[in-house]
């Protein structure tokens, strides 16, 4: 099991298992391209959870969904140019998270890629003050063993 390290630049830090058995090329993307920090903000959107458009990072489709994508996930919504959508990486905070697009149902299905399992409600914090006081620097990190 691999895990990735999260941390908020305005506070909090937080460990992402890698679901490396459900996404394997998405996990070796990430971690190849580790380690990095992009601007997030608040999700306009799609809901509880807070999204950067990162512009040198891209990955192929896997593992995608629409649905069941809990509190603590990071994700990634990738790139369609005919449908003029930009990569995008999500951290989901809460329950309330649809992730958004251009097709019928409104929903655009996503690249579910790693699963933050502990200290939820500190994650929910931090997205209540994403929404109260705009956007913060998240740095990914790979976790020294």
């Amino acid at each position: 099991m691999t895990n990735i390290k999260i941390e908020f630049e305005k506070g909090g830090v937080f460990f992402a298992r890698l679901l490396e058995d459900e996404a394997p090329k998405s996990c070796q993307a990430i971690l190849k391209h580790l380690n990095f920090e992009y601007e997030f903000k608040h999700s306009s959107t799609s809901g509880q959870a807070v999204v950067t458009l990162p512009s040198d990072f891209s990955m192929e489709k896997e593992n995608q969904r629409t649905i069941a994508i809990y509190p603590g996930s990071i994700c990634f919504l990738v790139r369609d140019p005919v449908m003029r959508i930009p990569d995008e990486i999500y951290i989901t905070y809460g329950p309330y998270f649809i992730s958004r697009g251009f097709r019928v149902d409104y929903q655009e299905p996503i690249n579910v890629i790693a699963k933050i399992d502990e200290n939820l409600e500190e994650l929910e914090k931090i997205g209540a003050r994403f929404l109260k006081t705009g956007s913060e620097k998240v740095k990914f990190s790979k976790v020294e063993d």
